[in-house]
């Protein structure tokens, strides 16, 4: 299988023009760089001697690759079956343990295809027989007040490393055990806009390559002036054994959380202790019940929104369906008349717009949703997508969660 290394640098970077494309689309054409997004990279002096290189090949033309994808990709890849939910978890953890302390990840900013900022995303299921766009997580982030962004590609070779080439390296190192490690800066322009770039290549023994990136380019692509990471700090992430696809995790390792809609803003009353105690009671809830129905990780895997302290939510898989639990402080306001209410003692009300409330997804799996409304306003969502369990026990779901919240 022939790897295009080129490709997997650019494919970073395509994979974040493209984040959000709605349409299932691979293309393995070339597209001319100044037709196409009106490309201009740093000028390449050759002939030129590279330190720890014998040999220097002579620059090649850039070229793009673009790819999107739709629906739900998973890490059920044939390609990548070491690419597990568990490992992409651990090295999401990884690389955001290796950051120094004085850099902040935006929350909210995204990494490829609207995955979670740092979290390495399911390679896409596409012919690789010309490129290997691997995984990625990357982030905006922020140091002494200026914005930049970082990247990590992880691969597996099956060609050994790419030679030394003019353009591509500034420098090459190799290690006593035979991993090669190259660093790179240099700039490009797009549409006249000039980003700075450190970058560091991993080449380990085992056939990882390992790409870590930096540039002064904000979450709106704009550049800063600062890139956040050095050199030797790329160095650190790329080293991490976590990385490295022969790196096992240990059996029950957690699996990354699903995804679900965290949007909020501002101060709230949902706190990383208060979310605790939600997931406490979750998980004492489903104990104690004892459903046959098979949860994929606990049902208390809540966890506090992005963007702010006034949201949280988990999800879990039961069975073949979804469930999710979000909590929201909205602030009180009356039911309309068209809902359909149930008062409870203490002044919460179940709220549905219809009796036994139901729907159906654009996949076609059906839909149930409970919402609890508390008197302080606080909101209590539990829905469940495929039909696994029913509307009486994701109304259990949400009294327990209501428990323990004001």
């Amino acid at each position: 299988m022939n790897k295009n290394s080129p490709w997997t640098d650019v494919v970073v970077i395509g994979s974040i023009l493209v984040a959000g494309i709605g349409a299932a689309w691979v293309t393995n054409d070339p597209v001319e760089p100044d037709a196409a997004v009106g490309y201009v990279s740093q000028p390449v002096e050759y002939p030129v001697d590279i330190p720890g290189c014998k040999t220097v090949e002579p620059p090649q033309d850039t070229v793009f690759y673009g790819y999107a994808t739709t629906g739900m990709v998973d890490y059920d890849n044939p390609a990548y079956p070491w690419l597990t939910s568990s490992k992409a978890n651990a090295m999401s953890l990884a690389i955001q343990d290796a950051l120094p302390a004085d850099v902040e990840i935006v929350v909210g900013s995204r990494g490829p295809f609207s995955g979670e900022p740092f979290v390495f995303q399911p390679v896409p299921d596409m012919d690789m027989s010309e490129f290997d766009p691997g995984t990625s997580a990357d982030a905006t982030v922020v140091r002494n007040g200026v914005a930049g962004s970082v990247r990590v590609n992880v691969s597996r070779l099956y060609d050994g490393p790419e030679p030394c080439r003019a353009g591509r390296l500034d420098a090459r190192e190799t290690l006593s055990d035979g991993t090669i490690v190259d660093t790179y800066n240099g700039w490009n322009e797009y549409d006249g806009k000039r980003v700075y770039t450190n970058s560091v290549r991993l080449y380990a023994v085992d056939g990882t390559r390992i790409r870590a990136s930096s540039s002064d380019q904000d979450d709106d692509f704009v550049p800063t002036g600062m890139i956040p990471l050095s050199m030797e700090e790329l160095r650190t992430i790329v080293m991490l054994d976590d990385l490295k696809w022969s790196t096992r995790v240990p059996d029950g390792y957690p699996l990354l959380p699903i995804s679900c809609n965290r949007a909020g803003f501002s101060d709230g009353q949902f706190t990383a202790a208060t979310v605790r105690r939600i997931n406490a009671a979750l998980d004492g809830f489903w104990q104690a019940i004892d459903q046959p129905v098979v949860l994929d990780r606990p049902l208390g895997s809540m966890r506090i929104a992005s963007s702010g302290t006034a949201n949280a939510c988990g999800a879990v898989m039961a069975g073949d369906g979804t469930l999710t639990v979000s909590v929201a402080d909205a602030g009180y306001s009356m039911p309309s008349s068209e809902m359909d209410v149930l008062r409870l003692p203490d002044g919460s009300e179940f709220r549905s717009s219809a009796a036994g409330s139901g729907g159906w997804s654009l996949d076609g799996q059906p839909i149930t949703d409970v919402t609890l409304v508390k008197p302080s306003g606080t909101l209590v969502l539990v829905s469940m997508k495929g039909g696994t369990v029913d509307e009486v026990l994701l109304q259990s779901i949400a009294l327990a969660v209501s428990e323990v919240i004001s």
